[in-house]
């Protein structure tokens, strides 16, 4: 329908009921109401008048039907709903002319408030309307509420709405992806990951009409509604494409493509991890076929490492007595702190070489114990040091509770020991994971305990996990393990200072825990040292903090981290949930996943800073990447800090204070 002609209304005073300074009021003050059944201005009933006043004068998307006719009135915040397409022609049309296509959704619940003289809400209703040239699949949250004339019947609806396509579409979407992942872990071969795609499409059909795989060399598919992702172009294998047909009634904007993105680096992820399984398995069949070789050759082996060890002597030699030089000297001082860290890991060096010497004497546990008092946090601090490159390198959450005592022992085997045990966790948990260091204390017995949530142990192999070179029925994770007298090692020099050390896993996939126990090894404090550690930062005393991350095993632990440190923290898994918690209650600070699903963290950060209060937002990045450039686009982006996953804790109060 064509707009009609607008033109000014006689005389010099416009009612001020509907206001002036807005395209929409004067849309409204200039339009022809005579040729309506509303009829003119001047004439209409207070009732309509105060309705209409209500719609115009609210920043809210609102929208009016009047009369048996339900002509139209709205305001300027409910034209951006339109699209292109029926705005301005909706204005002054009548209601069944205008909606032709929702008619048969919209009509029975108009009448159902025209004649039952009550209001009903809708939430996340689907409600397809022609917009921008097409009928697009688009979802409200809406009121409809009688309003009643000077008769006291039903002259109006009034309708309050709001849409929330973007946030219905990120949840389904997040939800398709959630599906698809967890049938992929059950795939074995192309065939199995082909039918998970299939089932995706039969899961959610509004966004997938059909997945192809294809050869990334020859992805030829076209077509306008065929969208073809190749997994090169996401950094993955070269030879892998996806092609999608996409739904006709949804706009292919930024989140629906990060979607197919997404769908497409999750099946290839799967397919590489299966052609890894299969090379692996190709492997370990040799491996077990040369086994019998290897323990013949076991004599050998230990003739070798005896030889190794002894040549790694001899450059390690002049880089120590070079180190002395360097501190006897004491001419640069700016290195202090280089100079400890070179001392402590060769120090570590040298004592792994002498167990290169002589590799029956570790598996004996005739090792010499160096024992001394030292507080007990800077042993556990150089452990997680020497485990550090590995937890970084597959992006593992660290969790460590340190305790401020002092404890009696060899610190350099002990931090040995829990560095072999924090090193097996991260490479035995899939990346991303989440590793903890937990210490308890019990009068004069120190517990440690290592736990992870990957892969586990088979009930078959635990009680011979401790046992050198266990071969047995090895699993195709086990082939990761290197020699295997790491953990002969560790329970030999656990039970060199009188403890034990245990092992409990609930089985394959469901993560492992290791238990340290040394008893009659806590010592009192001594008198404060000029060297000892900084103190502990003080708890917060109540900052609002909002943890946004799209894992809710993360966003729960650290939401709860930041419980116990004090603060007030509240948790989204998604940013429409985020934008609703800060909309409700402004936080002091937000600390946001860049890689969200729908919409990454700069993009949510921006929402959050536009809210009421929200300027004042301080806002810290939380990512699996720590180069350079990702910290400088956090800082570009307004963010106070970045933390790098795993999280230290130190760092993070201090990011926080």
């Amino acid at each position: 329908m064509l707009a009609q002609s607008v033109t000014a209304l006689p005389g010099p005073h416009l009612p001020r009921f509907i206001g002036d300074g807005t395209r929409m009021r004067e849309l409204v003050q200039a339009y022809r109401w005579e040729d309506t059944p509303l009829g003119p201005l001047r004439d209409w009933p207070v009732s309509l008048r105060t309705a209409v006043s209500v719609v115009m004068h609210s920043a809210h998307p609102m929208f009016l039907w009047w009369g048996e006719e339900l002509t139209q009135i709205y305001n300027d915040a409910y034209v951006p709903c339109f699209g292109v397409g029926k705005h301005p022609a909706a204005l002054g049309q009548a209601g069944r002319r205008c909606w032709p296509e929702i008619w048969p959704i919209i009509g029975p619940q108009i009448d159902e408030v025209r004649h039952g003289r009550a209001g009903r809400w809708y939430a996340d209703n689907l409600v397809p309307i022609w917009r921008n040239g097409r009928i697009e699949d688009v979802y409200w949250s809406y009121t409809y509420t009688p309003v009643f004339d000077e008769r006291d019947e039903v002259g109006g609806v009034l309708v309050v709405c709001t849409e929330t396509t973007a946030q219905v579409l990120a949840e389904r979407r997040r939800h398709a992806l959630d599906l698809l992942g967890r049938r992929l872990l059950a795939c074995h071969d192309e065939d199995e990951v082909r039918a998970a795609m299939r089932q995706s499409t039969l899961d959610n059909p509004g966004d997938l009409i059909e997945v192809s795989l294809l050869d990334g060399a020859a992805a030829v598919r076209t077509g306008d509604d065929v969208v073809v992702i190749r997994a090169a172009e996401l950094q993955l294998c070269d030879n892998l494409a996806l092609a999608f047909k996409t739904s006709p009634r949804l706009p292919l904007d930024c989140a629906y493509r990060q979607f197919l993105e997404q769908f497409t680096a999750t099946v290839c992820a799967t397919l590489s991890r299966l052609e890894s399984d299969r090379a692996l398995a190709e492997a370990m069949a040799e491996s077990e076929r040369l086994n019998l070789d290897l323990n013949m050759s076991s004599r050998i082996k230990d003739e070798f490492l005896a030889m190794l060890g002894h040549e790694l002597r001899n450059p390690l030699a002049p880089i120590v007595t070079a180190l002395k030089l360097m501190k006897l000297r004491r001419q640069d001082n700016d290195t202090a702190h280089e100079q400890e860290v070179i001392q402590r890991q060769v120090d570590h060096l040298v004592r792994l070489v002498d167990d290169l010497l002589d590799v029956s004497r570790i598996a004996s546990g005739k090792v010499e114990l160096r024992k001394e008092s030292v507080p007990l946090a800077d042993v556990l601090n150089k452990a997680i040091e020497m485990a550090s490159p590995l937890l970084e390198a597959k992006q593992h959450r660290l969790l460590v509770d340190v305790p401020t005592v002092r404890w009696h022992g060899d610190p350099a085997r002990l931090a040995q020991v829990v560095s072999n045990l924090l090193s097996n966790a991260a490479r035995y948990t899939p990346a991303g994971g989440h590793v903890t260091l937990g210490t308890r204390i019990k009068g004069n017995t120190v517990q440690i305990q290592v736990t992870d949530d990957g892969n586990g142990i088979a009930p078959s192999l635990l009680p011979h996990i401790f046992d050198l070179f266990v071969q047995g029925n090895r699993q195709l994770d086990r082939a990761k393990g290197g020699l295997g007298i790491g953990l002969a090692l560790v329970r030999n020099l656990v039970q060199m200072h009188g403890g034990t050390v245990d092992a409990y896993s609930a089985g394959e996939g469901r993560g492992s825990t290791f238990t340290i126990t040394l008893p009659d090894s806590v010592v009192a404090e001594d008198a404060p040292q000029p060297t000892a550690a900084a103190p502990a930062l003080a708890p917060d005393s109540g900052t609002r903090v909002l943890v946004v991350d799209d894992n809710q095993d993360a966003a729960d632990s650290l939401g709860e981290l930041l419980g116990a440190l004090g603060f007030q923290p509240s948790v989204a898994y998604d940013p429409a949930h985020a934008i609703a918690l800060a909309a409700a209650r402004m936080p002091q600070v937000a600390i946001l996943d860049i890689g969200l699903p729908g919409m990454d963290g700069f993009e949510l950060a921006g929402h959050l800073r536009a809210l009421p209060g929200g300027a004042g937002l301080k806002l810290v990045a939380l990512s699996g990447y720590g180069q350079e450039h990702d910290k400088t686009r956090s800082r570009e982006a307004g963010f106070a800090a970045h933390l790098v996953k795993p999280i230290n804790i130190a760092d993070l109060q201090v990011s926080l204070a």
